[in-house]
């Protein structure tokens, strides 16, 4: 908590099963939006009357005789208390968390001062929580008791904390200078690079006794007093243990605010501290409900709602206001607008809503809530830090999903990153397992401070990758609602120089210096920056130089390619910048538009925008130092007009740039995907998809598409590619004549079988006979090495699975589900996956006109037209661990797949009808939302969209209700589905299993079914 901060902090997940409990973090950079008090709205602080249980629990269950003291000696302000103290005394929470057999005793001390001697500890390896936090450092000065925590995701990133995050901070606060610290004897404590640093700070450094923890006694208190709080807060709200680091935080929020008692002294930390009471007006009870204004300006209409149920997380970090989840989007906003339910914890407010939260995003828009990235840096006295992953849980559980909203542009390099940190690449996105779905925002992810370059996914193969967060979870009880992050690497060949003077110094000097130039030129020539002096109170952030070798489709260098980039992670929230959200065109998009035209014959080209983000303009001031290599030595820094690469608004500022362009050329941005342009009529139309800078046109004509570029290049500074052959690590061959097209990833997938597939011979299929993807014991996991390895093989593995092949989709889902704990048999299957892709490289998504006619159901479809198909499959109790079944769907349009999925449910379906019911309402979902795609695209459907499934049992439940004695323990959300039946938007048809091609999105099958699968989906098989 940041007792200056009056706001409140609202956060949101994506779309999640009712029953679920989404992760609140992250998000691996969490998403959230910083609801202002538009001048005109005024803060909801319920400061009146209180009693003292409730005055209790908002202190973090803090002792009875704490409490007294606290409100007797008028030692805080802000609350009044009635009713009688003893009903603390009976309080059932703290009761389950702090019982204990072992009272710790107190240390002794000769710190006269603040900072003359801090204590510090680390508690973990726990549950892995919000920001991916293994571990927290608890830092507590000896003399003041105050307490700061900081979440890690490993004990090497403490000395950092240590020595960037709270020495410059309390040293400043204090206006002293930290003279000792002391610590146990764990290798964070002791590695080399800590202890020169502490001889250099002039910090004595004691240490206790082996196995003597009894010597470091006041942060162990301290950690124990912080975990005991944390817990009973989690259990009091029934929030699962993933949220450890938000009530970790509660707690040492309350803990600095309450009474300290050493020997016979008393006193608050705070007040020690800072030198005044602290307010405690703004403390509610951890885990309660509340309802959060939405902002009038952000309201679509004026029937909307004008605020949303949200659980409280506590305070906000560098805002006045409160942390705030809402349980229906699953985001993370901030508000300082708040009405607080502090007698109704979220578990009751939960099951009185079941069937309300797994409304998917989309349809809860009219909250007008937008959602930007909340800060990651690591939490100073109270707070603590939290990465913002795109949380992506899903109505159930584990999901391998091709292109319905999320797919990821490219697969992510090992690392864990801690706090906020920029990416510098602009088109990397997070990928989520077992959750993959695209995106749709240009938003850059965090980069760790030991920076790794990134690189474009046209050279995917070939990329050095980092620093993307995947989300796991089996959100269906308690240990799998807690979604994990594990850090993947894609597959990498090196090579590419790390540093200016590697690049210009090496060989191949001349080419790097030249693209260097080339790069700064046109800087230069945007008119990028202002040569200034640094404004007092104001920081610059620095830059970094990447290099990287384009090559074509074969693997030919194309051209020298050199990027400076802004370390955004170094920026300021509110100061530097605002709003980061920015879209990218969803893969399902794409791959209707390829279909479109394969079928139709389109021309399709490809552009480039060069240096497109110095088209988009700043609106904020941000200063940055002048780059290694063109320093004139000055000591100015640049104050930067334009969005140069690597600022967290860059891709926001040139998307809205961008937009404006081309809404005046006359384009209008889809409803069904807002990077989707569309422009003219009839057979007079383009189309235009958008991927940050790299550009595809679609239309009938070419001289329409040359029209168009030559308006954008009146616009802007382009390079024209040419007929697509290769677009975001994608191969794209086609033949015109015969209207077909195929898309693959040959390339990548020879590599990836290279760096992981070490399994000799040839492999069938993806998964090996009587394979079954159980989590087991800790003790029977590989090493940390291989553990890490077999994350990144995952990573890889999920890149294709979630572009090209939905053949490996069922195996990568099920592999990720273990990627925090694999056995040897796990990895040796993970390795067999890639050898069969490598194997099957060239095996890929095929559309074409005689393959549509072929698909069922299209006999009568009018010949160029596009027809929409779909097939949806379940595999009953499949999952030994709970029992629970997989769902799986096919959507193919151009006789091809152009979505697919494959995810565990997380409602245990009591027969195999109710499983395949439930399975019906994942694929309906997709099918009228590309069904609005289609509209828009002119090819609207004529009838209802055939939708083919194996069970007779579910396609009646869904044509009538016959059944209602047997199906109304069912959740109402998926009687959806009859509804749409009955609309007229699908058509339910029942199809032999043998026959059915989503069967390989749900099981393992034999080599022979495998393939007919695959055929009958429409993939290209040769």
């Amino acid at each position: 908590m940041v007792p200056e901060l009056q706001a409140w902090a609202v956060g949101t997940a994506v779309e999640g099963a009712e029953g679920e409990e989404e992760d609140l973090a992250a998000a691996t950079s969490m998403e959230a939006v910083v609801m202002e008090d538009m001048a005109a709205t005024t803060i909801t602080m319920a400061t009146g009357e209180c009693d003292w249980l409730t005055l209790h629990r908002r202190m973090g269950h803090v002792a009875l005789p704490i409490l007294q003291q606290i409100v007797k000696q008028d030692m805080v302000s802000g609350i009044r208390v009635k009713g009688e103290p003893n009903e603390v005394l009976g309080c059932p929470t703290c009761m389950q968390a702090k019982f204990t057999r072992y009272p710790f005793h107190s240390s002794e001390t000769t710190a006269k001062a603040p900072l003359d001697e801090v204590v510090m500890d680390v508690v973990g390896p726990l549950k892995l929580g919000a920001a991916g936090a293994e571990y927290f450092l608890t830092i507590v000065d000896v003399y003041t008791r105050m307490t700061w925590v900081y979440v890690l995701p490993k004990k090497s990133d403490v000395a950092e904390t240590v020595k960037t995050d709270w020495l410059p901070i309390v040293e400043r606060q204090q206006d002293r200078l930290v003279k000792a610290i002391r610590t146990d004897r764990g290798g964070e404590f002791l590695s080399k690079d800590f202890s020169t640093w502490l001889k250099k700070q002039g910090i004595r450094h004691s240490l206790t006794m082996p196995y003597s923890p009894a010597m470091n006694g006041i942060a162990e208190r301290a950690n124990r007093t912080l975990t005991e709080t944390a817990r009973g807060l989690l259990i009091e709200a029934g929030l699962p243990n993933y949220y450890w680091p938000d009530a970790v935080r509660h707690a040492c929020v309350a803990k600095n605010r309450a009474l300290t008692h050493v020997g016979e002294d008393k006193w608050v930390p705070y007040v020690e501290w800072i030198g005044r009471k602290p307010k405690v007006d703004m403390l509610r009870v951890f885990g309660c409900m509340c309802m959060a204004l939405v902002p009038k300006k952000l309201r679509h209409n004026k029937l909307d709602a004008k605020a949303t149920w949200a659980v409280h997380l506590g305070m906000a970090q560098n805002s006045k206001g409160w942390l705030l989840w809402d349980p229906f989007t699953k985001k993370f906003l901030v508000s300082r607008d708040c009405k607080f339910m502090e007698n109704l914890p979220y578990k009751e407010w939960k099951a009185e809503n079941q069937a309300k939260i797994g409304v998917r995003l989309g349809e809860v828009k009219s909250t007008g809530l937008e959602h930007v990235e909340l800060p990651l840096e690591l939490s100073s006295s109270s707070t603590i830090t939290r990465q913002s992953p795109q949380m992506n849980g899903g109505e159930e559980e584990e999901e391998v999903q091709q292109g319905d909203e999320r797919t990821p542009s490219l697969p992510p390099r090992a690392t864990c990153a801690r706090g906020n940190r920029a990416d510098l690449q602009q088109r990397h996105e997070s990928i989520q397992v077992p959750v993959v779905e695209e995106e749709g925002r240009g938003r850059r992810k965090t980069q760790p401070p030991n920076r790794l370059s990134y690189e474009r996914l046209g050279g995917a193969a070939n990329s050095t990758l980092t620093g993307s967060a995947l989300m796991l979870g089996d959100e269906a009880e308690d240990e799998s609602e807690e979604c994990a992050f594990a850090f993947f690497s894609p597959v990498e060949i090196p090579g590419e120089p790390t540093n200016p003077k590697e690049a210009w110094e090496g060989p191949n000097g001349k080419e790097w210096k030249k693209a260097s130039d080339e790069e700064m030129g046109s800087i230069i020539e945007n008119d990028t920056f202002d040569l200034v002096n640094l404004p007092p109170g104001r920081k610059a952030i620095s830059s970094k130089w990447l290099f990287k070798r384009k090559t074509d489709a074969d693997g030919n260098i194309e051209c020298y390619k050199s990027r400076l980039v802004a370390k955004g992670y170094q920026q300021q929230e509110k100061k530097d910048y605002n709003e980061v959200y920015a879209p990218v065109v969803k893969g399902t998009t794409l791959r209707t538009l390829f279909a479109a035209a394969a079928i139709k014959g389109w021309v399709v080209k490809q552009m480039d925008i060069v240096t497109a983000f110095l088209n988009g303009v700043l609106e904020e001031e941000t200063y940055m130092e002048q780059p290694e290599g063109y320093n004139d030595g000055s000591g100015r820094v640049w104050k930067l007009k334009k969005a140069l690469y690597g600022l967290k608004q860059a891709p926001r500022q040139w998307y809205i740039k961008l937009r404006e362009v081309l809404e005046a050329i006359g384009f209008t941005p889809s409803t069904a995907d807002q990077s989707l342009f569309m422009l003219g009529e009839g057979e007079q139309r383009s189309f235009m998809v958008v991927y940050v800078d790299d550009i595809l046109i679609f239309s009938p004509s070419s001289d329409l598409v040359k029209e168009v570029m030559l308006k954008l290049q009146d616009k802007f500074k382009c390079k024209t590619l040419g007929d697509v052959n290769y677009y975001l690590g994608l191969h794209i061959e086609r033949d015109v004549e015969k209207r077909w097209m195929r898309v693959h990833q040959k390339k990548y997938l020879e590599a990836l079988a290279a760096n992981f597939g070490k399994s000799e011979g040839h492999v069938a299929t993806p998964l090996p006979s009587g394979f079954k993807c159980v989590k087991g014991p800790a003790e029977e996991s590989v090493g940390e090495e291989e553990r890490r390895r077999f994350h990144s093989l995952v990573g890889s593995l999920m890149y294709a699975a979630v572009h090209t092949r939905p053949d490996a989709a069922f195996a990568t889902g099920q592999l990720a589900r273990v990627v925090q704990c694999p056995n040897e048999e796990q990895v040796a299957a993970g390795e067999r996956v890639a050898k069969y892709l490598g194997q099957t490289a060239t095996v890929g998504l095929q559309y074409s006109a005689a393959a549509q006619r072929r698909q069922k159901g299209a006999d009568g479809v009018e010949p160029g037209r596009l027809f929409l198909t779909a097939f949806s499959d379940a595999s009953w109790a499949s999952e030994p661990e709970d029992m629970t079944s997989v769902g799986g769907f096919i959507c193919c349009v151009g006789g091809g797949p152009t979505a697919w999925e494959s995810k565990k449910q997380v409602d245990q379906a009591l027969s195999s009808v109710e499983s395949e019911y439930m399975a019906l309402f994942r694929a309906i979902r997709e099918v009228v939302w590309q069904r609005r795609l289609l509209a828009e695209l002119g090819e609207e459907q004529q009838g209802p969209t055939p939708l083919y499934c194996d069970s007779q049992g579910a396609i009646a439940l869904a044509k009538n209700p016959v059944l209602h004695g047997l199906t109304k323990h069912m959740k109402v959300k998926w009687h959806w589905v009859r509804s749409m039946v009955t609309a007229g938007e699908v058509e339910l048809h029942y199809v032999k299993t043998t026959a059915q091609p989503a069967d390989m999105m749900t099981k393992r099958l034999v080599e022979q079914q495998h393939w007919k699968c695959c055929k009958l989906a429409g993939m290209a098989l040769n």
